[in-house]
């Protein structure tokens, strides 16, 4: 080797060491202004609530009784919140059929039944008649009387339907004023009849004739007490698909090799064809947008009435509620709690204290836990948060929240930040949502929230 060809190769190797002390001197300076890890993250932290305006796109009515729009970008327990309070906690109007311990139902008293079916399996059947009351907030039980008096006199079966309840309105020094019963039991729109509740058999000889007499009241309920009362047939979300195809296909590529031991490369076009089907029709669902986390923050979302309320109706009661249950603990900082609350100390080796909430479940803990894990335990407020329901026959939840300096006043305070800063978050999504993103939508969420505000 010529002395010039060493010479060149010693100065290429002192290059070399002096890009390796320059990375590690740079990814040395680089650790130590990272701030310092905080162990093992049991979510990854959340992006900054976005204003409404950002939240709601490719809004969509399919039918009179369903909607479908895209919520992005926010986090899936948020999502998550909204299905469950439009399951169970937006208010419906249903007949109370439960059996109470005298063996009589709540709001639906049988007279006289001589049909098959038994005294609680008609008031059941009854209790599941969707009533339509286009707002439950302004309904009085005791304004409206409803009765059936059906007997077959005649040789051959009739059908008992909610079209034969007589419908009656009370009003105050006048006599009743008897209301159309499709007012409230409206006709199916292909067969033009309302719900069927039983069936009458013709008279034989000199029998008695089947009858069915009853006398209920309708009333306000939400689905968390009884499904009756839930006004929605489908509500759901799914993750929105990405429709990258390069990531697609990376995603397809990848599944190949972990799922079906297959090397990409070694495929013909016609196997390749047959496993992008297969590929197609549910692995595909699986990549879907996810933000620099990793984390999904867009998603699909399903209403669809059940028939009496408007399913825009049902989405912004269901924000409003939302707003409201956590309003309820802004306040806990200071004076006393919330008669459903309790506060105990941790039954642990850690400094915190246990919030008991009576009469509340996954919704609010799951709620509660991801605002103040995303926003509060980086920052040292809170160093701990975790919720449980002991029991599933309790109707109760338990919050956990750890503090540094183990007082009760700074656990109080950690919570009622966080019931602050998740109703600004739908407070945003309800009172901003009138925008073009929600339109008809946006502008009913809007409405809703002023005129129960006035109301107050």
């Amino acid at each position: 080797m010529s002395q010039a060809a060493v010479q060149g190769q010693g100065q290429s190797q002192a290059q070399s060491q002096a890009q390796s002390q320059a990375q590690s001197q740079a990814q040395s300076q680089a650790q130590s202004q990272a701030p310092a890890s905080k162990g093992f993250q049991f979510r990854k932290k959340a992006p900054a609530p976005p204003t409404a305006v950002d939240i709601f796109k490719s809004v969509t009515k399919p039918s009179a009784d369903s909607i479908t729009f895209t919520i992005a970008p926010t986090d899936v327990t948020y999502v998550n919140t909204l299905r469950r309070v439009i399951l169970t906690e937006v208010e419906t109007i249903g007949f109370r059929s439960d059996i109470l311990e005298d063996g009589t139902t709540a709001d639906v008293q049988i007279k006289k039944n001589s049909t098959p079916m038994s005294n609680e399996m008609l008031a059941h059947r009854i209790g599941l008649l969707p009533i339509n009351v286009p707002n439950p907030l302004e309904w009085k039980s005791d304004a409206y009387t409803f009765e059936l008096n059906v007997s077959n006199t005649g040789v051959d079966a009739i059908d008992v339907n909610a079209g034969d309840i007589t419908i009656m309105q009370v009003r105050e020094g006048e006599d009743p004023l008897k209301i159309p019963s499709t007012q409230f039991f409206q006709p199916d729109p292909i067969s033009q009849t309302t719900p069927l509740l039983a069936v009458l058999k013709g008279r034989v000889n000199n029998q008695e004739p089947e009858s069915c007499n009853f006398v209920a009241k309708a009333t306000i309920g939400i689905g968390r007490e009884n499904a009756r009362f839930i006004p929605v047939s489908q509500c759901s979300y799914k993750y929105t698909l990405d429709t990258d195809p390069d990531r697609r296909l990376e995603y397809f590529n990848n599944w190949l090799v972990t799922h079906k031991k297959i090397d990409p490369a070694e495929l013909s076009e016609e196997r390749k064809k047959e496993l992008q089907r297969e590929f197609a029709t549910m692995e595909v669902s699986r990549c879907f947008l996810v933000n620099e986390q990793n984390e999904p923050y867009s998603f699909d979302f399903v209403v669809e009435s059940v028939g009496p309320l408007n399913p825009t109706y049902i989405v912004a009661r269901a924000i409003q509620v939302i707003q409201e249950k956590v309003t309820k603990y802004a306040s806990v900082d200071a004076g006393d709690l919330p008669e459903n609350v309790k506060v105990l100390p941790a039954d642990a080796r850690m400094k915190g204290f246990d919030f008991l909430f009576q009469g509340e479940d996954h919704t609010l803990g799951n709620l509660l836990q991801t605002w103040i894990d995303a926003n509060m335990v980086d920052s040292g407020e809170a160093t701990f948060v975790g919720y449980k329901v002991p029991h599933p026959l309790k109707d109760e939840m338990v919050l956990r929240i750890g503090v540094e300096s183990g007082t009760e006043d700074a656990a109080r305070k950690v919570l009622m930040k966080a019931a602050r800063g998740i109703s600004q978050i739908f407070k945003a999504w309800g009172e901003k949502g009138a925008t073009a993103s929600w339109g008809a939508v946006s502008q009913s969420v809007g409405s809703a929230f002023k005129a129960r505000r006035g109301a107050a």
